[in-house]
């Protein structure tokens, strides 16, 4: 975006340093309002889905990550776990962070460990779905094969373990539903 406007120029800077990784976390450092950050970074969908550096599913590879000795996914499984981590790295690890350690400066709870990442699927769908506390609403930048996928990894990555995938069909039952 070329303007004459110097504030808007300085605003286009900022966002494309956040398309390139390079604000995500460093606030402070930059000196810009945490809230100023934070607005941008939800306007940009906290980031971008796609990833061209993924590597291509490798069923064997995930296996020795995802399995335990409580529970063995089977290939379909395990493609939405790993895709859910690509998913979740480009749309929510900005705000998130990359190890579910969230961040205090925006608001952003962590989601390790979390009562609503191990709880009911339904809080935590709805949450990303309607927006809950300082976290926007996505019902509009996700859809729901890419919201459950998302959620599935949220809910067994960094120890969660909840053992299960989100079902699509209740990613579509609760968006149906409303708030």
């Amino acid at each position: 975006m070329q303007t004459n406007k110097p504030g808007v120029l300085v605003v286009d800077r900022v966002i494309q340093r956040i398309h390139t990784g390079v604000v995500r976390g460093h606030a402070c450092r930059l000196k810009i309002a945490a809230p100023f950050l934070a607005v941008l970074l939800m306007a940009d969908g906290c980031g971008d889905a796609s990833n061209t550096d993924a590597e291509p599913f490798d069923p064997a590879k995930a296996a020795q990550v995802w399995n335990t000795a409580d529970k063995t996914w089977d290939a379909e499984e395990l493609e939405i776990l790993e895709s859910g981590k690509i998913l979740y790295r480009g749309r929510c690890a900005g705000c998130h962070q990359l190890s579910g350690a969230g961040s205090t400066t925006i608001g952003a709870p962590a989601l390790k460990g979390s009562a609503i990442a191990r709880g009911s699927a339904d809080i935590l769908i709805r949450a990303v779905l309607f927006g809950r506390g300082s976290m926007p609403a996505f019902r509009n930048s996700l859809d729901n094969a890419g919201l459950a996928r998302i959620l599935s990894y949220v809910r067994n990555a960094w120890g969660n373990n909840m053992q299960e995938v989100v079902p699509v069909s209740r990613v579509v039952a609760l968006r149906a539903a409303g708030n």
